[in-house]
């Protein structure tokens, strides 16, 4: 029986882009006057987001931060990445839910649900309240200071949820963070794969798949 639903947040119910962060790219490129392609500046960027876990937790917006300098020593680009990263948060501020979220989150009213997201904490909140989305709880990784796959933060959903792992439905759109993550706990999950991304072999299997979340009404009364 499903007795709670936890979503991710990014690329889940919230749509951020990957335009945002080429977006950002770009704009480094042309201000240093980089013959690199904004692409692979990206790809750098990305290589550098989440290293390993150390003692110290730090935000995502620390994170961002110290990525893209790493971004910028590697590319040799002299100066200050930290009003790439405001130019990037204030974007992301704006970002909006996917258009089937709010009917698909009606048709699941009654049924417990929290988000559970690699997000700075407040940041996330009024991107929700923004977008008038509402859930019994909201577990960010600056809250649990963690991040996903590890477990600390889905027990943390579980447990303002008050429900066993087996209860719960979590919905996310990574196969690493998400998917392999939540399975770990013995929570059944659904892969949100809206870029049409092909699983590899040794890839989490997902209970159920679906190209976005219109679906989802159905697959949670399949899987109950």
């Amino acid at each position: 029986m499903v007795r709670a639903i936890t979503f991710d947040a990014f690329g889940t119910l919230i749509d951020t882009g990957r335009d945002v962060l080429i977006r950002i790219a770009r704009a480094v490129c042309d201000d240093h006057q980089l013959a690199v392609d904004p692409e692979a500046l990206l790809a750098t960027w990305d290589r550098h987001f989440f290293g390993p876990e150390g003692d110290s937790f730090l935000t995502l917006e620390e994170i961002t931060e110290g990525s893209l300098g790493k971004a910028f020593r590697e590319h040799g680009i002299e100066g200050d990445p930290r009003p790439y990263v405001d130019q990037l948060v204030s974007l992301w501020r704006q970002a909006k839910a996917y258009a089937e979220v709010p009917a698909v989150l009606a048709a699941l009213d009654g049924i417990p649900r929290a988000v559970v997201s690699n997000a700075d904490h407040e940041f996330l909140i009024d991107i929700l309240k923004r977008n008038g989305l509402r859930f019994d709880a909201v577990i960010t990784s600056e809250s649990a200071r963690t991040y996903k796959p590890r477990p600390r933060i889905f027990e943390a959903a579980l447990e303002s949820l008050q429900v066993a792992p087996r209860d719960v439905v979590h919905v996310g759109d990574s196969l690493h963070a998400d998917i392999a993550g939540a399975s770990r706990l013995g929570m059944r999950t659904v892969w949100v794969n809206r870029a049409g991304v092909h699983r590899g072999p040794g890839d989490p299997t997902p209970d159920a798949e679906a190209t976005d979340l219109t679906a989802l009404p159905e697959i949670i009364a399949r899987i109950a």
